[in-house]
């Protein structure tokens, strides 16, 4: 049950998404250029921060080419298992930023580099990938500056979830969203069948 409370408040809602990216874009530095971009990647993808940071340029390139991202995902009990996320037009565009990200960064443009990369280097002066604790500081920051909830990475993974019940004109909305996110349990994409709090809300207003 905690869990499903936590999903339930734990994404951005349209207004606030929106708000959030044009905040980013309104901002033309490289970091700012970086962090729209990877946000994009995981909601329009819905793949886990943890995954995501382990990714290579070789990964993205693979992933354009192919719209297709396979990754090391989250399995049972903390082990890792194969992962798949089909790749949308916005996210094909997002990984090809990251990548002139890169290279206007001075990161060999070489398949085994880190995709996002962090401004320091590790002893061997060598590009080291961004740590998770860097991108949820990130989201913080732009959140706070955008004025919508303070989310982590991980809310747009769920709001991804909820775009697709919403929008999906699939006859199975749900199935999308548990291949697309990679729920080996059926079961742990029931949360996003719940209504929204905007669908809450606006029936609440239609009996006032």
């Amino acid at each position: 049950m905690l869990y499903q409370r936590e999903v339930f408040n734990r994404y951005f809602t349209e207004p606030e998404e929106k708000k959030l990216f044009k905040t980013i874009a309104e901002h033309n530095s490289i970091s700012a250029r970086r962090d729209l971009a990877w946000m994009k990647v995981l909601r329009h993808t819905g793949i886990r921060i943890e995954s995501f940071s382990l990714l290579t340029r070789g990964d993205a390139k693979r992933a354009i080419s192919e719209k297709e991202l396979n990754y090391v995902g989250k399995g049972r009990n903390g082990s890792k298992k194969a992962g798949r996320s089909f790749v949308n037009k916005t996210a094909v565009k997002a990984f090809k930023e990251l990548l002139r990200i890169g290279r206007e960064m001075g990161v060999p443009d070489m398949d085994d580099k880190p995709l996002v990369v962090s401004r320091q280097r590790d002893n061997q002066r060598q590009f080291k990938a961004l740590t998770i604790r860097s991108y949820q500081v990130a989201m913080q920051k732009w959140c706070t500056m955008a004025q919508v909830p303070s989310g982590s990475p991980h809310w747009l993974r769920h709001t991804t979830a909820k775009r697709i019940m919403k929008s999906s004109t699939s006859n199975d909305p749900r199935g999308i969203v548990q291949a697309q996110l990679n729920h080996s349990d059926p079961r742990s994409t029931y949360i996003y069948t719940m209504p929204d709090k905007e669908d809450i809300q606006n029936a609440m207003e239609e009996i006032s």
